[in-house]
């Protein structure tokens, strides 16, 4: 009957669900077996009298964890005693609790405790650090002694000693959640020392550790009024432990902390960044500043060492909710690092340089009015009207930015006199950014506008020099281009394009180091697109001094980034192209054929411009080539060589623009050999024209390895052969050797190829010549004499 009763109250008292298991109450003793909240068990037995209204018993506490007002305690095992009258209970306790010993005594006097002993004893750090929320970066132990042999408002004495030993950060822990890698062996020890006497606490804190030290002296908590004054110190070696790697560098602060009717007024002060820093917080905060060094406070904000000077200023809330307040800053004495800017934009500006900035502003209403302007030898920026809801994190500004000299951006040799370009326009930033503006000294007109979702761009005359130094690219082209941009949509991207230009030249200086040819070429542009779902659909034509190339139907997917397109490039005079491939070559040639770019770039097409047909395939570095009956002379015509050769030439190439590695497989129909001193030199020996012979079957291979290319030729006629061995071309100076086997009936020559390829010089050894020529004569001479057998026996004379 009575379970029901005490299961209410007790939950009542405990504010969690109790399930009890067992109660007895009998004459002079009872017990008590429940489970609090699922998980922590108790067990009471106890011996009463009701005569003296005095008991005696014991419990045991135990649970793996506990979850109580959303902390949770691992492990407790506590086996204790109590004993007394109703107005005076002694109770005593032993065991462990998070996996430390702790024992404790206390009396319950009017129901109020006194002669509180407590002792805990290796504690672990990262437990604690877990039951208040926090994350285990720490792993050492903790130490606790509480000693109050008086409890009450005036005669309340005692003390409590917490010592931390040394506790090692857990690298891994800190790497994960905030990518700060500690230096090895980084730990924090510290103690706190408490002395109650009567209505007040004095407190002693002092932490130590490789990475900061902190200390607390003379602290007093007032327990009835709660008012705490003590002062500070604070010695960050570095602040990236303690802000979770939102700051970083050495820091030092030290000053006074006062709180009275949850009111909290602070004062501190730091010489850490170079000049002075003070401020005071409570219901009106202030912040002053003097003469920080500017590469300092970047250095504590994580940002790169860009700039130098001396920031000075104060910053005034009225309140906490920063409803109001009003700010001035300056900067004086300010410089650009020019290496600094260089590895962050990409812009090469000049080693000397200054700047000065000033703002102001007033809060009212949680809304932010001010103005700020910045003035350098680089350029002057004014921001005029600026408004920011706090609240509603809505900035609005009217701009204006001037800079001086666009050659501050570029080489000085590029640009033959200054030339200023300002920029003013209105922006907004809410979730996204929203500008718009018109410009000065980049063109005839440049007007642009853009709101996160649309963007718009209105260009006549535009040099593309300047835009290119101004966006930190190199600057291997100038002249204009008009440009119109109009995105309906950015995500994904729709509207419609067009870049037009007729007087474009490339920089030879800039060209040199982006290619590694020095060009200087004339180039018309004309490109149009339009832009749905995310592709580009496009059309461009390009005229240079050099050949023009024609892309149609291109399609661009540009959040795949693949690219198809149909081509047409035309060289009317393929002499133009010697800067770029370091070759002459005669005559005119048209490309047709279609290029792709996905993970490699591909490209196919054909060519009929030396007659017959070439087509030919590029995927990454690998060429090939299949050539269809094209005549010889067209070949070596534009390649410089002397036409030399008839015939008409079919079979593939293969070559590694890489490795440099190729091969090269010939067939050549109806191979002959032109006209020459040399056929006429062989016809007067021979009595037979080597320049009328047609070869029926001819092949030509040749290994092409870097600048060296080696082949052989094989011909073969009804009665005659042709062979060149050991052929050897060097590119690099033009030289050419070879051997040569002519083979006619009975006859053979032999001879070598040297010189250059367009002027190989030809030597006959004459010693085979000689003595078909004398023994034909001699064998005559021997048969009209002295009759046909008589020329039978030169068969078996040698000459």
């Amino acid at each position: 009957m009575l379970k029901p009763y005490l299961k209410q109250e007790l939950e009542q008292q405990i504010g969690l669900p109790v399930e009890i298991s067992t109660f007895k109450l009998e004459s002079g003793t009872s017990r008590l077996d429940m489970v609090i909240n699922k998980q922590l068990i108790v067990r009471v037995v106890a011996n009463y009298s009701l005569w003296d209204q005095s008991f005696e018993g014991s419990y045991h506490v135990k649970a793996d964890k506990f979850l109580y007002n959303d902390v949770q305690l691992r492990q407790a095992d506590i086996k204790g005693n109590f004993k007394g009258f109703a107005e005076d209970i002694y109770v005593d306790g032993k065991g462990t609790a998070l996996d430390a010993e702790v024992d404790y005594r206390l009396r319950v006097i009017d129901n109020l405790p006194q002669k509180l002993e407590v002792n805990m004893k290796g504690v672990q750090l990262a437990e604690v650090l877990q039951v208040a929320g926090q994350p285990a970066l720490a792993q050492g132990k903790i130490d606790v002694e509480i000693n109050m042999p008086n409890i009450g408002e005036d005669t309340t004495k005692g003390y409590g000693h917490i010592v931390l030993n040394k506790a090692y950060f857990n690298h891994k822990l800190v790497k994960k959640l905030y990518d700060y890698t500690l230096p090895e062996k980084s730990y924090v020890s510290g103690t706190v020392d408490a002395t109650l006497e009567g209505k007040n606490v004095k407190l002693v804190a002092d932490a130590q550790s490789n990475l900061f030290e902190v200390q607390i002296k003379n602290a007093s908590l007032n327990i009835l009024s709660k008012q705490l004054m003590a002062d500070y110190r604070l010695d960050v070696k570095d602040m990236r432990i303690l802000t979770q790697n939102k700051l970083a560098g050495t820091f030092k602060l030290e000053g006074e902390v006062q709180v009275q009717e949850d009111e909290v007024q602070a004062t501190g002060k730091s010489n850490s960044l170079g000049g002075e820093l003070r401020f005071t917080a409570g219901k009106t905060s202030k912040i002053t500043f003097e003469k920080l060094a500017l590469e300092k406070l970047l250095h504590l904000l994580k940002q790169p060492n860009y700039a130098k000077g001396e920031l000075s200023g104060t910053i005034v809330l009225d309140d906490s909710s920063m409803n109001s307040g009003t700010y001035v800053l300056s900067i004086d004495k300010g410089t650009l690092e020019s290496r600094s800017i260089a590895k962050m934009f990409g812009y090469k500006i000049p080693a000397k340089n200054s700047f000065s900035l000033q703002s102001e502003g007033k809060i009212a209403n949680k809304k932010l009015t001010a103005n700020a302007t910045l003035h350098s030898t680089l350029s002057d920026v004014t921001l005029s009207e600026i408004k920011y809801d706090l609240a509603q994190k809505v900035l609005v500004s009217n701009y204006d930015v001037l800079l001086h000299d666009v050659r501050a951006f570029m080489p000085a040799s590029k640009v033959s006199k200054g030339t200023a370009v300002s920029a003013k326009g209105m922006l907004k930033f809410t979730d996204r950014l929203s500008i718009s503006g018109v410009t000065k000294g980049l063109g005839k007109k440049l007007a642009f506008n853009y709101d996160g979702n649309t963007a718009k761009i209105d260009a006549d005359q535009l040099f593309i020099g300047k835009i290119l130094a101004l966006s930190a690219l190199p600057v291997y082209v100038k002249g204009t281009v008009d440009s119109k941009v109009v995105l309906s949509n950015l995500e994904p991207l729709d509207g419609t394009f067009s870049f037009k230009s007729t007087n474009l030249v490339t920089q030879p200086k800039e060209m040199k180091k982006l290619t590694g040819k020095a060009l200087k070429l004339k180039i018309a542009l004309d490109t149009s697109g339009t832009l749905k779902k995310g592709k580009g659909y496009i059309n461009a034509k390009m005229k240079t001094s050099m050949g023009n190339l024609s892309l149609k139907n291109m399609v661009y997917d540009i959040q795949n980034n693949v690219l198809k397109s149909d081509y047409t490039l035309n060289i009317p005079d393929l002499k133009k192209i010697y800067p770029l491939i370091d070759k002459n070559l005669n005559g005119a040639l048209v490309l047709n054929g279609q290029l792709s770019k996905g993970k490699a770039l591909k490209v196919t097409g054909t060519t009929k411009s030396l007659g017959g047909q070439i087509n030919y395939t590029l995927v990454g570095d690998r060429l090939s080539g299949k050539i269809s009956t094209v005549p010889l002379t067209n070949i070596l015509g534009t390649l410089g060589y002397k036409k030399i050769f008839l015939g008409q030439a079919s079979g593939t190439a293969n070559y590694n623009l890489q490795k440099q590695l190729g091969i090269v497989d010939l067939s050549i129909a109806s191979f002959q050999i032109k006209p020459s001193t040399l056929t006429n030199t062989i016809k007067m020996f021979l009595g037979k024209d080597p320049s009328r012979i047609i070869f029926s079957s001819t092949q030509l291979h040749s290994n092409i390895k870097g600048n060296i290319v080696t082949y052989t030729l094989r011909a073969k006629g009804t009665r005659s052969s042709l062979d060149i061995s050991s052929g050897r071309i060097n590119t690099i100076n033009n030289t050419h050797t070879a051997k040569f086997k002519f083979v006619y009936e009975k006859h053979i020559v032999y001879g070598k190829i040297k010189g250059t390829l367009d002027n190989p010089k030809v030597t006959l050894d004459t010693t085979s010549l000689l003595k078909d020529k004398v023994k034909d004569k001699l064998k005559n001479k021997l048969e009209k004499e002295l009759g046909e057998k008589a020329g039978e026996l030169l068969k078996g004379l040698s000459f």
